[in-house]
């Protein structure tokens, strides 16, 4: 177990409690780990305090005390569909994944640009950068997720397997709020990064979970459908602010204005507006490598 005091994101240790555990959220944990991974979970609180931490800083939230890798391995293993959950979706790329993968490839002045696709899941992603015209390469840890039968694109489970190759893009599609580290996670994709390699990162914003202001009165289950800090499947709560400080501290810079706002005009309006309206931001970046002579 990892006891995380300070804001993974910003570093800031101005921070505050905002979800602890008591017999009614206990109850819901045990219900959780029962319906969702058949009581795996149960007794990991013999280690482990249930309680989300927010940095008073940038907004970010987090559980304190983490499980060891080898504990999400096997949580992620065990997992089963909720009730109500849709099962057995198309691996298919939907239209949206499409239209942004293009978007990304319209930014690469190559005729056969490269694509890490990291934390590839299921590989829809994936597909839709081939289908786009990319080469894509697909990291996924697990062996049983990331099983697959096409020969559209080579999958690895394993990073020591890439030999530290470059690519001209890497998509971060939902990952880094799995991760008990994020910061390490991009630091090292600075590895597979070239001076110009563009760095596409999405997480879920807190600011506009499905529970709203609500968000703590049925935590960490409401009987039917995953929490937004659902545990520990969501280890981080990510505001706008603390993305771009995470973003940043890992030694990336921000895609300047004009090239976002030709083609992602609407983000790019979000942005402005978050400025003011908090829950118009986007937890949305395209980055690329900081270079030696910027800060």
């Amino acid at each position: 177990m990892r006891k995380v005091e300070a804001c993974p994101a910003c570093g800031h240790t101005n921070v505050q409690s905002t979800a602890t555990e008591n017999a009614e959220v206990l109850a819901r944990f045990y219900a959780f780990s029962k319906i969702k991974y058949g009581g795996l979970l149960d007794d990991w609180l013999d280690d482990i305090e249930l309680v989300i931490l927010r940095c008073l800083a940038c907004g970010h939230h987090w559980y304190r005390d983490q499980p060891e890798a080898t504990q999400l391995d096997a949580m992620y293993s065990a997992g089963k569909p909720l009730r109500g959950a849709r099962v057995g979706l198309t691996r298919d790329p939907a239209t949206a994944m499409i239209k942004e993968m293009v978007r990304m490839r319209s930014l690469i002045p190559r005729a056969r640009p490269s694509l890490l696709d990291y934390g590839s899941g299921f590989g829809r992603w994936a597909r839709a950068a081939v289908e786009t015209g990319f080469t894509v390469c697909a990291f996924e840890p697990s062996e049983a997720r990331g099983k697959e039968d096409n020969v559209l694109f080579s999958v690895v489970h394993d990073l020591a397997e890439l030999h530290e190759q470059t690519f001209d893009v890497v998509n971060l599609e939902q990952v880094l709020e799995h991760v008990p580290e994020p910061e390490v996670i991009l630091k090292n994709i600075q590895t597979y990064c070239h001076a110009d390699t563009l760095v596409r990162i999405t997480v879920p914003n807190i600011l506009r979970s499905d529970e709203g202001e609500e968000i703590w009165r049925e935590w960490p289950f409401d009987g039917r459908s995953a929490h937004f800090m659902a545990p520990f499947e969501h280890l981080h709560g990510f505001t706008p602010e603390s993305l771009r400080q995470v973003v940043q501290r890992s030694g990336f810079v921000l895609l300047d204005t004009m090239r976002m706002a030709r083609h992602w005009p609407l983000t790019t309006a979000r942005w402005w507006l978050g400025r003011w309206i908090q829950r118009m931001d986007q937890t949305f970046l395209i980055v690329r490598p900081r270079r030696g002579s910027e800060k």
